[in-house]
């Protein structure tokens, strides 16, 4: 797992950095960790750059992100939501009384999160049902946006999610009349796996590639 802190401000980032000798178990091992602080010492909004800066880092793996002090954060969220998992660290204090073990605290307590996210929830293969296209897959009033609602953030509703995934399976998942199952949605539009790593509708060959990538969603 690679997490990635973002939205201290310089000083803050300067200063836990020292504190921490250079994010000495920031998380635990092997898991990797980095800190990228805004571009200005005052909790402003979020910029394009950084929005690019943290979608790069993403493309490096770094898709378990938590944000400290963003007040923009939906806008991370809108653009990043289907890669990522996307903390918002609830601190208590103002991020200039914010102390290292405090933070650490925090991050390793995410990293616990996501690694029971991890074991229960997240794709284990490209058939899985979150890699299927969210803009594209049609599903019904039982499995209405399941994708958001399996990115939970409290282990309280694993258990509530993991049911959600398996009633995708049992509206979605049909026999495909060649002795095996795949994917269809509330459009009768069937979906299998495409070796380019795309996912596309067998029902709708003109708007080829049309779809984002199927292992956005898969996070290790």
């Amino acid at each position: 797992m690679k997490v990635h802190l973002f939205g201290l401000t310089r000083s803050a980032h300067i200063r836990l950095k020292d504190e921490s000798r250079g994010w000495s178990d920031a998380v635990p091992t092997p898991h990797e960790f980095r800190s990228t602080p805004i571009l200005s010492n005052e909790l402003g909004q979020v910029s394009k750059s950084e929005i690019d800066e943290l979608a790069k880092a993403v493309s490096e793996g770094f898709n378990h992100i938590v944000l400290a002090g963003v007040r923009e954060w939906k806008k991370v969220y809108s653009h990043l939501c289907f890669d990522c998992r996307i903390h918002i660290a609830r601190l208590r204090e103002p991020i200039r009384d914010l102390t290292w073990p405090r933070l650490q605290c925090h991050l390793q307590a995410v990293v616990s999160m996501d690694e029971a996210w991890l074991r229960k929830l997240s794709p284990t293969d490209l058939r899985h049902a979150l890699l299927l296209p969210p803009t594209v897959f049609v599903t019904n009033r039982n499995t209405a946006e399941y994708w958001r609602r399996c990115d939970v953030y409290s282990q309280e509703l694993f258990a509530s999610a993991e049911q959600l995934l398996a009633d995708v399976e049992k509206h979605h998942r049909h026999p495909d009349g060649q002795g095996g199952r795949s994917w269809l949605d509330s459009r009768n539009r069937r979906y299998r796996i495409d070796m380019s790593r795309h996912g596309r509708s067998q029902a709708d060959p003109s708007v080829p590639r049309s779809v984002r990538r199927l292992p956005a969603r898969h996070l290790v």
